[in-house]
Formats: structure tokens, C-alpha cells, sequence
């Protein structure tokens, strides 16, 4: 019995999900694997207090499906992984995939594409929202957010630009995503455009998804990622495979 040394290793256009460990000898089918491992164990060096095994396995978790290939015999799903860029986005084989995000994928998937776009309420048809309705999760708005969102409802319905400057920590980013959800339940499904600095995006994406079922797309990234969101993630096909929104 002999000690072999091993690396923890991630393979090129594969997902964190495939990385394995592998002796020396398996590496070297590769011809510029010493140089690579040179650069690692001269990274390794300066990082001292990081393992490339931490390095590795920080970004796996929840998967987010973006596009199905169904007309193979094998089933893959192209992949967006939570923390990484589009353009890191992989195909998986189907048995390697969360089969709860495989059925949020489906759901939006059969959502029927919006050909017409959907004319603003009336003023005259709003309606002062005199409790609180109960949102995805059983959220619910505190009494000064309901204030809140009234008003800002009001103004929409009456054409008027407003801006919300409640205090910090009072939930100005709830009220907004929850006028947005009453804006969609009225019939004017989007889509809607939020911008916000890059700090915040990440919590505006999570509170879309704890408090509705809309469908968010962070919309950033290079060239190369934001090409892959306008194509799989903001239209849909139709029966004569052309694009709608």
C-alpha cells in the first residue's frame, strides 16, 4: 500500500456537481496538467487559509431550470447555477436534477405566452385594499405597509408618479414587489422592469420568490450570459416555434 496524492478536481464545462477526486496518473491523460497544478499549488500557497476543496464545493445548492431538450432519448435540462453567472450554465442529465425545481421549471413553462398586451385599469375601478391579502407563504403586509401599498395602487391607477420613502428597515422593497403582484392580479402581467443597485438585487430576487410566483430574471452579467437570458429565460415558444413575450 501506497500513499497517492490527489486533487480535488473541476472539470472543464462541467458543473461543480461532477467535481471528483483524481490520482496524478489519472490527470496526466491530459498534457498541460503540470502546468496547471504548478498555477494551483502557487495559488494554494498565497491562500493559505483556503483549501481547494472549499474553493469547489461553496456554490452548490438550489438549481434554477432555464431550457429543456425533450427530443432526446436522453433527457437533459441546461442548468443555471445559484451564485454563477449564466454563462456557467451546464446540461445535466435529468436523474441529476432537483425534481422540485424540474416542476417550477414546468410550471413556467406551461404558462400561455402573452400575445396582446394588456390594457391599464380604469382610475375609477380602484379599490382602497381594506385588509391584507395573504401572499405566497402565508406572508402578510404590517398595517403601514397596507397603507403603503394603497396608496402607491392609487397612484398607478390614477397615472401618477410617486415615490415611496418610507425609513430603512420598514419594508419599502415588500410593498414595492407586493404593488407589483396587485398590478398582475388586475390583468397587466408585465413585464415589469425593477432597478436596483447591484448590493440589492440579490434580496430583491429572493423576496420576489418568497412572496409571489412571478417569474424574476436578474438581468446582468456579460455579453455572453445576458444573450442566454434573452433567449431562454424572456420569451417563450409558441405552436410556430416564434418567440413571445
Amino acid at each position: 500500500y501506497t500513499n497517492a496524492e490527489e486533487f480535488f478536481v473541476k472539470y472543464k464545462n462541467y458543473s461543480y456537481l461532477h467535481c471528483e477526486w483524481a490520482t496524478m496518473e489519472q490527470l496526466e491523460k491530459d498534457k498541460r496538467i503540470h502546468q496547471k497544478i504548478k498555477r494551483f499549488k502557487t495559488k494554494h500557497a498565497q491562500m493559505r487559509t483556503r483549501s481547494l476543496l472549499t474553493q469547489t464545493t461553496s456554490v452548490t445548492g438550489h438549481l434554477k431550470l432555464i431550457f429543456s431538450d425533450l427530443l432526446q432519448p436522453v433527457i437533459y435540462y441546461l442548468v443555471k447555477w445559484c451564485s454563477l453567472p449564466y454563462e456557467d450554465a451546464t446540461w445535466e442529465l435529468k436523474e441529476d436534477v432537483d425534481e422540485g425545481k424540474v416542476e417550477e421549471f414546468g410550471k413556467i413553462q406551461n404558462r400561455q405566452p402573452r400575445l396582446k398586451r394588456s390594457a391599464r385599469p380604469p382610475a375609477s375601478s380602484w379599490k382602497k385594499l381594506e385588509e391584507t391579502r395573504e401572499y405566497k407563504n402565508g406572508n402578510t403586509l404590517r398595517e403601514y405597509q397596507l397603507e403603503g401599498v394603497n396608496w402607491l395602487l392609487f397612484n398607478w391607477y390614477n397615472r401618477q408618479n410617486c415615490i415611496l420613502a418610507d425609513e430603512m428597515g420598514l419594508g419599502k422593497t415588500i410593498q414595492s414587489i407586493t404593488l407589483l403582484s396587485e398590478v398582475y392580479a388586475a390583468g397587466v402581467q408585465g413585464p415589469f422592469l425593477v432597478i436596483a443597485p447591484l448590493s440589492t438585487i440579490t434580496n430583491w430576487e429572493r423576496e420576489f420568490s418568497t412572496w409571489t410566483d412571478m417569474n424574476a430574471i436578474v438581468y446582468h452579467g456579460s455579453l455572453a450570459s445576458r444573450q442566454m437570458i434573452q433567449q431562454y429565460e424572456m420569451y417563450c415558444k409558441d405552436d410556430k416555434v416564434k418567440n413571445a413575450r
